[in-house]
């Protein structure tokens, strides 16, 4: 009895694990040892598009590093400054100071001050809202301190930064504190009922704009510095305000926000960036590039690292706050603050950068805000006690500005979306569209391939797929392929397959079956984000309906973009093809769908390798995505940043059809119909 147990446990134990294995099979990477076996070398190749993004940032930074080591007279550190500071700020030419039209809606009185509710246009029609806090004993003309606050629906009204807002009011500073736009009573989204968000909370509306932005050759970061610039703006309004003793701070999203205006703006006297200053190294190591705003546009591939914050501050009164474990490693704080004291030393006040740390998360400590009181209180001129004492937080309403509560519910006010229509100065397609192209998708054909490594055999659906995964010299990646062969003797015919999920949903497409009777060679890859290059756990503040554009600000840091990257991935299946005998003679045509023509066009135009080219629901002009408010995500993933100023899909798909490849667009219920006929013209 207990011998039958056992053979029968043997048995099913055995076809679970060939139930398991099969599931694997269609992996190219499947070592055939049950289970979920990989090749172990290859284990966490889904992350290739991530480690495309960081070798290139990484290249970026140690150059970086090595020309800042050698900066050491004054004189070379003014023109680092000069240089980093027209990185961050040279699109900000764009905008022009109009009139602020400002006005106070209303005022809160309490014992010892009032607040004045204020609003204010930093574009025309394009409104900020803001309190004022106003000490009743104080000095004359009196400093006063920026609060920018980090991600919250609540903006300023958060009873957290509240604390800090009305402790620095406790001690005698003016106070403006003001909603970042996505924030507060700014949501680029609101629901004209609710008021709240259609797309999602503060990092999701900044995300969402920030891809138009991207789109439109800027970025999100332009906005919230502009905003803050206009911030101080009002304060030189204000008879209250002493102009020479500005101090700004923030946490968190109001740290990047305080980092960012105060190196664009040198009427901030001191700054005190909290929870916020690490380093790009550190940060692509650890939690990766964060929402829109904190990724001014090609910043890496121009120099730029966090610690510039500082040397352009050099040597103003500036104090980094971290926490030892905030998700902003604090080893890069470390690292930033150690290069900046280079340059506040060349510029004569070494003792003007300062950091505190304190055992803590992403959070404010009291240790901490009592540092930071200390140094507004010392570089403000304003001696006193820095002790962090209790205070009695407004209710969110009570601090409302506008009439509903949002200025897009309560005016017909501008947002992102418009303001960017109106900036963006068109389209103007250069002479020489293909080093354009490969400049601004950050495209570089420097992978070779090594080998082609078959795997064996996978079928499915009555399909035979026979498996292999390219390796390059760079060895950052291995490029899965299937390759589909004829069920009768080849017509002569190649058809590189490009599916923007990835090769396996092929397997699903109907077409597949009527090519591969035809007597067609299909291939197909899985481009880096797809298939078995795509990163399933991989998440980010700036994932948007699914789409996780944190990759697409990553790769704009460092001057690349996903369809560039992935345009670089097709070279290597192109040249596995080339070096294959058994398609030597072949006829090189393509079957493109939906948004994988983006990467496919990228590459075509660089490398006029295809006869003919089939476009399955083409995804049409990129150009749409700048004039719908809520436009495709999907689609917008698939396109460079900056593109727009001098091409869009068409004008490449015009591009090759001029260099010789014939063009198909086709698309419905014909389209195997369309493509039959098509492919079938060129017959051999």
């Amino acid at each position: 009895m207990k011998r039958d147990f056992l053979i029968a446990f043997v048995f099913i134990s055995s076809l679970v694990t060939l139930s398991q294995a099969q599931d694997t099979l269609p992996s190219v990477f499947h070592a055939n040892r049950g289970a979920k076996k990989q090749w172990l070398s290859y284990a966490d190749n889904y992350k290739a598009l991530y480690r495309v993004i960081c070798d290139e940032a990484f290249q970026q930074l140690d150059e970086r590093k090595h020309h800042v080591s050698e900066l050491h007279a004054a004189a070379d550190w003014l023109t680092h400054q000069a240089k980093v500071k027209n990185a961050l700020c040279q699109s900000l030419d764009k905008f022009q100071k109009t009139p602020l039209n400002a006005r106070t809606t209303g005022t809160l009185e309490r014992e010892k001050f009032t607040v004045e509710k204020v609003l204010f246009e930093s574009h025309p029609g394009f409104y900020v809202t803001a309190g004022l806090f106003l000490p009743k004993v104080r000095q004359h003309p009196a400093p006063a301190v920026i609060y920018a606050c980090g991600h919250t629906d609540l903006g300023f009204r958060s009873s957290t930064y509240q604390h800090l807002i009305l402790n620095l009011v406790n001690k005698g500073f003016i106070v403006l504190a003001f909603d970042p736009l996505g924030q507060g009573e700014r949501k680029q989204y609101p629901v004209a009922e609710t008021g709240k968000s259609r797309i999602g909370g503060s990092t999701v509306e900044h995300s969402f704009a920030g891809v138009q932005t991207l789109l439109a050759g800027t970025s999100l970061t332009d906005y919230f510095i502009w905003d803050g610039i206009r911030v101080i703006d009002y304060l030189a309004t204000r008879p209250e305000v002493d102009m020479n003793r500005i101090g700004m701070t923030g946490r968190s999203g109001g740290g990047t926000q305080t980092a960012q205006i105060a190196a664009s703006d040198d009427r901030i006297h001191a700054a005190a960036i909290e929870c916020y200053v690490t380093s790009f190294e550190r940060l692509l190591q650890s939690i990766g590039p964060q929402d829109a705003e904190q990724n001014p546009y090609n910043i890496i591939a121009r120099g730029f690292d966090h610690a510039d914050y500082l040397h352009i501050r050099a040597p103003k009164p500036t104090l980094v706050v971290t926490t030892t474990h905030d998700f902003f490693s604090i080893q890069g704080a470390r690292e930033s603050y150690a290069e900046a004291q280079h340059s506040f030393s060349a510029l004569g006040n070494p003792e003007n950068l300062q950091i505190t740390e304190d055992l803590g998360i992403h959070e404010s400590t009291r240790k901490n805000r009592e540092t930071l009181y200390a140094f507004f209180q010392q570089h403000l001129n304003l001696p006193g006690d820095p002790t962090d004492m209790e205070t009695a937080p407004f209710a969110q309403e009570e601090l409302n500005v506008t009439p509903t509560g949002q200025v897009g519910t309560s005016f017909n006010s501008e947002n992102v979306f418009s303001l960017n229509q109106k900036y963006f100065p068109g389209m103007s397609v250069p002479e020489d569209l293909k080093e354009t192209v490969a400049q601004t998708a950050g495209i570089s054909f420097g992978r070779n391939l090594t080998a082609s490594v078959y795997t064996g055999k996978y079928s499915k659906n009555g399909v035979v797929v026979q498996k292999y995964f390219l390796e390059n010299d760079r060895k950052d990646f291995a490029l899965p392929v299937y390759m589909f062969e004829p069920h009768q003797n080849h017509n002569g015919c190649l058809i590189v397959w490009f599916h923007p999920v990835g090769k396996e949903k092929i397997l699903e497409e109907p077409m597949l079956h009527q090519l591969l009777r035809d007597g067609y060679t299909v291939v197909a890859a899985d481009l880096p984000g797809t298939g078995e290059l795509r990163d399933p756990q991989f998440s980010g503040d700036g994932t948007v309906r699914g789409i996780p554009f944190n990759y697409t600000f990553g790769a704009n840091l460092a001057g690349k973009s996903i369809p560039g990257i992935q345009a670089e991935a097709i070279d290597l299946l192109w040249q596995f093809i080339q070096s294959e005998n058994s398609f030597l003679g072949m006829e090189m045509n393509a079957l493109v769908q939906g948004n994988a023509a983006s990467a496919f066009l990228h590459f075509a135009v660089l490398k006029n390798a295809f006869k003919k080219v089939a476009f399955d629901e083409f995804p049409g002009p990129a150009i749409e995505l700048l004039n719908e408010e809520i436009f495709d995500a999907a689609k917008a993933f698939a396109i460079p940043p900056g593109c727009l100023l001098y091409y869009d899909l068409p004008v490449l798909s015009e591009y090759i059809a001029r260099q010789g490849t014939e063009v198909l667009k086709g698309e419905g219920t014909d389209m195997l119909q369309q493509l039959n006929a098509f492919f079938r013209s060129t017959d051999r």
